[in-house]
């Protein structure tokens, strides 16, 4: 591996993102005070689809993984950021834990360095200001392109959707776009979506089901990998250049959406069914799901998570279900139960649907 960091927290911690402006600034001024303490201090200016989210902090790892994982803002004085993450360690007194501000776009963590949630909350902040002031939809899901026609799976963790995407990948036709989350605009009854990060990251225990990407993870920045054994945490991860995986030609940063899959997983449901947008979005909004490593929460149990989002920040349901909408209405959508057959018996469907659509 080029470097593997080993975090103490593993996982998202406890968190608020309905702080208001009092506890903010107080929650600022702390992180600001430990900031000031010493010349190792981090800033870097993030670029997530146009909107510029800046980090500061004392973690060199978050640092590190920050810039790899994000386009630059442009390097002027005169480009502000529109939001801010601050992450500071080494603060006494307080149990590692993460708050958001709205009003001020402005998210604190303290005590925790795990990139995982400091991804997905700039992320989160990025589709805060999208969604309330540009009618841009963010969709945590993986997005593939076959034939020139794209393709969106919205899933809970473990479910396959990774799988399934980069199974896609391997067809003549295929393209990847993203691998967790997609920017959606709705026009003249299109769904165009385009890409979140430079580069992607990922869990490197996907070697168990594509051994192709163990030479490729050895290459990159690695977080949580026990013994140099990519399978040994299941949320140990690596910042990966998608570009690696099949060459340049197989990445994409845009795509007309034309099929939607949901997936889901037990033993009693049908392999496939069709779903109007309607009973899409009533699935959706339920988002039950169950707890993964690195979720946060008891591993096993199961959990409501709209939309299985848990980078949104603010809830505007409302929105969604308009977003959503917009979006069955443009790419037909379909259920699939990776619980009652092969991955090959799965993914032959999801082949299928691309044809049709």
């Amino acid at each position: 591996m080029l470097s593997n960091y080993i975090t103490e927290v593993k996982e998202r911690v406890e968190s608020r993102k309905d702080i208001d402006i009092k506890e903010r600034n107080e929650l600022v001024d702390l992180a600001s005070k430990k900031l000031g303490e010493s010349f190792e201090i981090y800033r870097w200016n993030a670029n997530i689809n146009g909107i510029v989210v800046q980090l500061l902090t004392n973690s060199f790892h978050l640092y590190d993984f920050w810039v790899e994982n994000w386009y630059a803002a442009p390097r002027s004085h005169t480009v502000l950021p529109h939001g801010y993450l601050y992450a500071v360690m080494g603060v006494r007194g307080y149990k590692p834990s993460a708050y958001y501000n709205s009003e001020t776009k402005t998210a604190i963590f303290i005590n925790t360095e795990y990139y995982g949630q400091c991804k997905s909350w700039a992320l989160g902040i990025a589709a805060d200001i999208l969604e309330a002031q540009h009618n841009i939809h963010s969709i945590h899901g993986s997005c593939a392109v076959v034939g020139g026609k794209g393709i969106v799976i919205i899933a809970p963790t473990g479910t396959g959707k990774s799988t399934h995407l980069w199974g896609l990948l391997k067809l003549s036709t295929g393209k990847i776009l993203s691998d967790d989350w997609i920017f959606l605009q709705y026009k003249k009854g299109l769904a165009m979506a385009d890409i979140s990060e430079k580069k992607f990251y990922l869990r490197t225990d996907m070697v168990k089901s594509f051994p192709e990407l163990k030479p490729l993870f050895e290459r990159c920045k690695c977080e949580n990998v026990a013994n140099d054994d990519f399978t040994a945490f299941a949320n140990a991860r690596a910042i990966l250049n998608p570009e690696w995986i099949a060459g340049p030609d197989k990445f994409v940063d845009r795509a007309v959406i034309k099929a939607a899959i949901l997936l889901r997983r037990d033993n009693k449901s049908p392999a496939e069914a069709r779903l109007s947008p309607d009973e899409a979005i009533e699935i959706l909004e339920e988002g039950k799901s169950q707890v993964l490593a690195g979720a946060g929460g008891k591993i096993g149990s199961f959990k409501n998570e709209p939309y299985y989002n848990p980078y949104m920040m603010v809830k505007r349901l409302d929105a969604q279900r308009r977003f959503f909408r917009q979006l069955f209405d443009a790419a037909p959508c379909r259920i699939l139960n990776t619980g009652v057959e092969s991955v090959e018996a799965t993914q032959e469907r999801i082949r299928k649907i691309l044809m049709e659509a």
